[in-house]
Parts: C-alpha cells; structure tokens; sequence
C-alpha cells in the first residue's frame, strides 16, 4: 500500500530542498563560472534590461526591433531558465539600488540562484515522487542519493540548464503518472511538458517514452479485462494525457519565448533552432584514451561514465532496488513461464516500465553512434533521479536487513542499527561528493581508480574553463601590481565575472595575445596541448611556473613570460 502523502511530507521535502540550496550558496564561491555560463549571463543581462522595458513602456517593449534586441543573443536555447536568471539579476540589482548590498554576496550567485533552486525543488520531487511509488523512507534516501552525486552538485552550482531540465523532466514524468489517476493532473502533465519544451530540448523525447509506456499499460489493462480481472476504477485508460501535451505544451514553450512571437518569422526561427541541435556541430573529448571529435562514437561512452562518476553505492544500490522490481517490469506471460514463484506483481499503471524508460532514454540517446558526446555526463543527468528511486528503495532493503540482523544481536537496538545501517551507506556517497569539489568536472569514483586512475586510462579531465577560479589567489600574489593572462579555455565574460565578485584584483586583466601576456594557462584537455607547444615556442622554455593538481593529477599549466623577470 502506498503511504497518503501529506503537508507534514511536504515540509520534509521542502526542508532537505532548503538546506541544499543553502550547501549550494555557501560553496559557490569556490567555483569560477564556466564557459557556457558567461554566455548565459549575457543573455540574462540581456532579457533582464527587456523585461525591464517591458515593465516600464509595453508598447514599445512588444515591436520587433525591441524583442530581437533584447532576445536575439543565445538564441540556440529556449528563453524560460535565462529569463529566471535575468530576474533573480533584476532582483540583486534593486536590492543594490536600495542602498544595500544586495540580496547576495556575489553577483555570480544573482545569476545561479535559480539553478540552485532547481536543485532543492529536484530534491523536494524526488521525495515525494519515491514516497508514493516506494514509500516514505525510499523517497528521502533517492533524494540524498541525487544531492551526493559529485557532478550534478557541480552542476547544481551553476547558471546553466542541465539542473532546471532535470527537474521540469522529472516533474513531467510525475505529472504524467498521476495524471493516469487523477484528471486534475492530466493538465499538470501538459503544463510541465511546456516548461519542458521552454527549458531545453531534452524534452522532445519525452511524448515517445509516455507512449511507450501507455501502449504497455493499456495492453496490460486489456489481458486483464479478457481473463475478467478487476481492473482499479481510477486508472485513466483514456489518452487524456495525449491532448493535454499536444494542447498545452507548445504554446506555454512560445509563451515563455519571445523570440518566436512574431507569427511571420515563428515557424522559421523554430526550424533554425530544431536543426541547430538535430545536426548540432562537434567538440573534442577524452574517452579512454582517445580523442573522440567526430562520428562514430562509443556505444559504451555514457554507460561507462555513469560507472566512473556516480558513487559505487548509489549503483550498487539502484542495481538491488530494480532487482527487486524486476519481475513487475516483465510482461505477464514471462513471468508466468520464467520467473512463476516471485510474489513481486506490476501496480495497475505499470509505474515501474515508465521509471525504467526514464532512466534508460536519455542514456541510449547519447549511447547512439550519431549523437554528440562533448558534454560529458550533463546530457543525461535527466536519468538520474530514476536512478536514484531505485537506489532509494535498494537502500530501504540493505539497510532493513542491516536493522534486523543487528537488533537480532542486539535486543532493543534497532532503532541505532536503521541509523548506523544508513550513515553507512550515506558516507561513501558523500565523502566522494565533498572530494570533487571544487574540481566536479575532473572527479571520478574509485571504479575508475580515482582521478590519478582516470586519467591513466584516458578520460576527459575537465571542460569549460572552470578551474581558473583554482588559481585567482596565485594569480593576485604573482601580480600584485597589475598584469594580464591568457585565459586558455576561460572566457573573457566568465574572467569579468572574477572582477564583480571581488575574487581578482582589477589589475589582473585577460590577454588575447598568448606572447605578450605574462603568464599562460593550459587548461589540460588533448585538444588544448597545442597551448602547450605555443607557450615553449615563445617563452623559450618547457618549465612551468606553477601547475594546479587535484590528486596529483595535472589539471592547469600555468608558464610565465620570462619577460617579467628581466
């Protein structure tokens, strides 16, 4: 029987959202922006001074050359997560404008602010969501397991999209689910697919795995009414949930999108955007050992990064929890053949086909020869929570066994065995987590052998530039009176965004010009070892002046022009 879920369970999820927004804002200054977020802080910039127009004069924020100018950069993605990052900006800087000093100790944090609160709603969904299809104790461990896993808290840290599409997938899914009982959710289930669509395109895919799985649910339903089995009367046999996407969705993502709102250019400007992601160009990434920049490419990429970066517990545990559901995922006339003695039976909706398409989708997208593999594990970050309802439920058997062997050793003990039986369990996920920070992007788990094992083996050490933020405090003793450096992979917005935040001086300026700046970073990815030979050829030497590690692992190169020493 699944639990009534109430206000007090609510609360509990609201609460561990909370304190992970808080762990969020309280670690987000160690990290310096990534590349694709200063791109999105320009456009939030950009979309903050229209809304700003549209606040103060409508009509002259509604003519074309008002929109194009203010919706125009970044165009590659929906507008809804930037538009969030824009207000959260508008907020910060009325704050300021108040006399104060705004509504957080960074501008950075202005514009992350909406990502992080992603991140604690993600939490406050996973809850919920493994409460009523586990039980309560399975939601609260899969909402700890998605928080311990050291590249989505990376991720959680940033104004980006890949949280914000995680939550409003996952909301779909749940929205979707309930909608298969309830018809007040049947419209839920189209609003959150048009938050979907206006958040990024990993949405697309979704209206195909909800088929899937109904077309599984209603054959289902229709055995049982040929052997006349009861079936339960709030199941919703019919494609309600069909019409409400179909209905609902594409006009919320235009809504949210003013780029499109001009009806003569809207299919047009929709086209660039479909064929701008459906032929998307390609980066170069490490995998195994290789450079991987053009098709074909590895089947086993994302299967074996899963592997090397989500905590051995956190597998491990989903593998026990879909084990114990793995008869109610096969159809009925295999498990009546094969598997006749399991008690396990599928609940009337078939939860568990959909939860298991969830988690598989995203990651055979990425496994297919064809799709783009530059961006690491964020492009299928939307599996996760489907993970982690599972590793919820495989920790909820491991930790009940732990509970009774224990109190049977122990009379009256039981209670101290569930605790010690979890933190057990926990520890693991969150000692490999507080070790990736603030190096997300370059940790991997000891499947992998550690970072020094990752990159014995060839894998991708970083992307996007981040680590520069590693280095502010060498770069500020090293130039005290002022200089300049070449940023490598670092842009020049996310290197400003160093300067706003108070973490380098602004006498510490970027270089375009590799020889004549007077330190040279290499950020250590294959495609960047050309960096390397540059900086030899001009500064006449191969002897770095200092070289940023995470466990002993060479992450930047920084080279000094010998000029400065003359």
């Amino acid at each position: 029987m699944r639990p009534r879920i109430g206000f007090l369970d609510h609360v509990l999820g609201a609460l561990l959202g909370a304190a992970y927004v808080a762990v969020l804002l309280g670690t987000s200054g160690d990290l310096a922006m990534s590349r694709d977020e200063s791109f999105y802080v320009t456009a939030a910039q950009d979309y903050a001074g229209w809304m700003r127009q549209l606040w103060n004069d409508p009509d002259a924020a509604l003519t074309t050359e008002s929109i194009d100018r203010g919706w125009d950069y970044n165009h590659e993605h929906p507008g809804l997560a930037k538009a969030l990052f824009g207000l959260s900006w508008i907020a910060h800087e009325n704050a300021k404008a108040d006399g104060g000093d705004g509504l957080f100790a960074r501008d950075s944090d202005a514009f992350r602010f909406p990502g992080m609160v992603c991140a604690g709603l993600l939490l406050w969904l996973l809850y919920i969501f493994g409460a009523r299809v586990f039980g309560r104790e399975a939601g609260a461990y899969a909402a700890v397991a998605y928080a311990l896993m050291p590249r989505p808290f990376y991720h959680a840290h940033l104004d980006c999209f890949d949280i914000p599409i995680t939550l409003v997938i996952t909301f779909a899914v749940y929205a979707y689910w309930r909608a298969l009982t309830s018809r007040a959710w049947v419209v839920v289930a189209g609003l959150a697919w048009g938050l979907a669509l206006a958040t990024k395109h990993n949405s697309w895919v979704l209206p195909g795995i909800f088929l899937v799985h109904y077309v599984w649910m209603t054959w289902a339903v229709r055995g049982r009414l040929r052997r006349e089995e009861p079936v339960p009367a709030r199941l919703i046999t019919r494609p309600w949930w069909m019409i409400s996407l179909a209905w609902l969705g594409p006009p919320l993502f235009v809504a949210t999108w003013p780029w499109l709102w001009h009806p003569e250019t809207m299919l047009e400007r929709f086209g660039w955007y479909a064929r701008f992601h459906l032929n998307h160009e390609y980066y170069t990434i490490a995998y195994l050992g290789r450079s991987w920049f053009e098709p074909p490419f590895p089947v086993s990429y994302p299967f074996v990064l899963t592997a090397f970066t989500v905590p051995l517990v956190t597998l491990v545990m989903a593998g026990l929890g879909l084990g114990m559901r793995l008869r109610a995922m096969l159809p009925r006339f295999v498990r009546q053949r094969v598997w006749k003695g399991g008690k396990v039976e599928p609940d009337a909706a078939h939860t568990d086909v959909l939860l298991v398409g969830c988690l598989l989708a995203p990651m055979l997208m990425i496994a297919l020869p064809s799709s783009p593999i530059f961006g690491g594990t964020k492009h299928w970050f939307t599996a996760y929570p489907f993970l982690c309802l599972y590793t919820g439920l495989g920790l909820v058997r491991a930790t009940g066994a732990f509970r009774h062997g224990l109190g049977a050793q122990l009379p009256g003990a039981r209670w101290t065995a569930r605790v010690v039986g979890a933190t057990l369990a926990i520890a693991p996920m969150l000692v490999q987590t507080v070790r990736s920070h603030p190096f997300g992007l370059s940790h991997y788990t000891p499947l992998a052998g550690g970072v020094p094992g990752a990159a014995d083996l060839g894998m991708n050490r970083q992307f996007w530039g981040f680590t520069t933020g590693s280095l502010t405090r060498y770069f500020a003793e090293q130039m005290p009176n002022g200089g300049s450096v070449y940023l490598c992979d670092t842009t020049p917005g996310a290197w400003e965004m160093l300067h706003r935040d108070g973490a380098l001086p602004r006498n510490v300026r970027w270089s375009a010009s590799l020889t004549n700046a007077d330190f040279v970073m290499v950020h250590h990815e294959d495609h960047f070892a050309e960096v390397d030979f540059q900086a030899w050829v001009a500064f006449g030497s191969t002897k770095p002046a200092h070289v940023l590690t995470y466990d002993g692992v060479p992450i930047v190169t920084v080279y000094e022009n010998p000029r400065r020493r003359r």
